[in-house]
C-alpha cells in the first residue's frame, strides 16, 4: 500500500516551475537560467551514479521555459530596437 507522501509534489519545485514561466513571459534572462537549470542539472546519487536532479515533467517543463524564454527576448529586443530606431 503507498502511503500519501508517496503522491506529494515538491512545492518548491512546482515554484520554481512558475517562476521559469513568468521570467521566460517577461523576456528575462532568467527564464532561460531557470529552464536550462531544471533541463540539465544532475546530483550524485547514492551509489555515485550521477543522475538528474529533477522529474521528467520537471525537465520538459524546462525544455518549454528556455524555449519560451529565448522567444520572448527576441521579440523584448525587437521591439526595443524598433522604438529606438523611431
Amino acid at each position: 500500500m503507498l502511503s500519501h507522501n508517496a503522491h506529494k509534489v515538491d512545492n518548491s519545485t512546482r515554484n520554481y516551475v512558475y517562476t521559469g514561466y513568468l521570467t521566460a513571459i517577461f523576456g528575462g534572462l532568467l527564464g532561460v537560467v531557470i529552464g536550462w537549470d531544471l533541463m540539465k542539472k544532475r546530483r550524485s546519487l547514492a551509489t555515485g551514479e550521477k543522475g538528474f536532479a529533477y522529474s521528467l515533467s520537471d525537465r520538459q517543463h524546462g525544455a518549454r521555459i528556455l524555449i519560451l524564454s529565448g522567444i520572448c527576448l527576441i521579440l523584448l529586443l525587437t521591439l526595443v530596437i524598433i522604438a529606438l530606431d523611431a
